[in-house]
């Protein structure tokens, strides 16, 4: 039996573009973090050796806090670490691959051309397992090494660890198929690419972990990594998963219906009582369409509300409600208002949703004025 750690686009050292100056450097540590704690959890349950499939950085810029940060926690670890570059981190000339030397018990994967190496145990005897790999050498990949491919003994355990994409046939992310999976005959094979993970394989012969760290509302709920248990007998494997949460925030999208609001505070109120109900705290950025029919004279204040405390880490407020009337009582207005409501209805009705918030909150404005409310 064998027991395997298995990751993937952890993407250390992002920027966080979409995070202000100090919340951003407050993520790029965290994920440093979430690293050190996989780290601990792969030595704590015992683990055999960590796969890592590829973006294990998110560019080829790398900073000097988190190369260090790694050596330490590969020589920490002890056992065997199999390294498969991704896009993002592609094994290019002069990369981090190139530059840095790593601790002995890592193995960095840095040619598209497969390569097996088979594990010794701590006496150097050989322990039945060998370990398969390919690393991108450019940001694109846009054949699939493996293709032809098969392991070499089926007596043993074979293991796959490489970056590449299930969902698309036309990738340039290396477009490996069930098929070549199949074919190749690994035991287990530890992908990397799609970081939110779809279900393992057949007999969970191969299994995406997604992202450690979610890093934008694209990669919504808990984020892990798998441990997989692998045993073979008699030319049979089984293979068992098991998903771990390491994340320590959480990005969450929703809408939040506002009907029959008549203020900010009926808004806010709102969002306490959804984020109350969600079970959503400080782990969690979270992005909220506002939607729903208010009083048209309502300025929903999207950025006040936004830097108000909820108990959040972030929130993201899009204020899609639209107004709660008549839509021919107004437009029959003999006054401002109707020459208002004719002169900006068409744009409420566009397929642009830029277009149709400009007119919205246009005419929210000159509401709001015409009652004389601080606008």
């Amino acid at each position: 039996m064998i027991k395997i750690f298995h990751t993937a686009d952890v993407h250390l050292d992002s920027p966080f573009t979409g995070l202000n100056p100090r919340s951003a450097e407050l993520r790029r540590n965290e994920l440093r973090q979430t690293f050190m704690s996989m780290m601990t959890a792969a030595k704590r349950a015992d683990a055999d050796l960590m796969l890592i499939a590829g973006d294990l950085f998110d560019g080829t810029s790398v900073s000097r806090d988190t190369v260090r940060m790694l050596c330490r926690e590969f020589e920490t670890f002890g056992r065997p670490v199999f390294i498969a570059p991704g896009n993002h981190d592609p094994a290019s000339p002069g990369s981090v691959w190139q530059r840095v030397t790593f601790p002995d018990n890592v193995h960095v994967f840095t040619s598209t051309e497969p390569e097996g190496i088979d594990l010794s145990d701590e006496d150097g005897g050989d322990t039945g397992v060998t370990v398969y790999g390919f690393g991108f050498t450019a940001p694109d990949l846009e054949t699939v090494p493996i293709a032809g491919w098969t392991a070499d003994d089926p007596g043993r355990i074979n293991l796959l660890v490489c970056h590449c994409d299930m969902t698309a046939q036309k990738s340039t992310d290396c477009p490996v198929t069930a098929a070549h999976l199949t074919a190749f005959g690994a035991d287990y094979a530890a992908l990397g690419h799609i970081h939110n993970p779809p279900p393992p394989g057949p007999d969970n012969r191969w299994a995406y972990p997604g992202c450690p760290e979610p890093r934008g509302f694209d990669e919504c709920g808990p984020k892990g990594a798998v441990i997989a248990q692998i045993e073979k007998k008699d030319g049979v494997s089984s293979v068992a998963l098991r998903r771990i949460r390491f994340s320590r925030r959480r990005y969450e999208k929703a809408d939040l219906d506002c009907t029959g609001c008549d203020s900010n505070d009926d808004v806010r109120v709102r969002i306490r009582e959804l984020a109350a109900s969600s079970g959503w705290g400080n782990d969690t950025l979270c992005s909220l369409r506002l939607t729903g029919f208010v009083s048209p004279a309502l300025l929903i204040d999207t950025e006040t509300l936004s830097e108000e405390d909820f108990g959040l880490f972030s929130l993201r407020l899009t204020d899609d409600t639209r107004p709660d009337a008549s839509p021919d009582e107004m437009a029959a207005d003999p006054g401002i208002r109707g020459a208002l409501w004719r002169e900006l209805e068409p744009e409420f009705e566009s397929a642009d949703p830029r277009r149709r918030e400009v007119a919205l909150r246009a005419l929210r404005y000159a509401l709001s004025a015409l009652s004389g409310d601080r606008v």
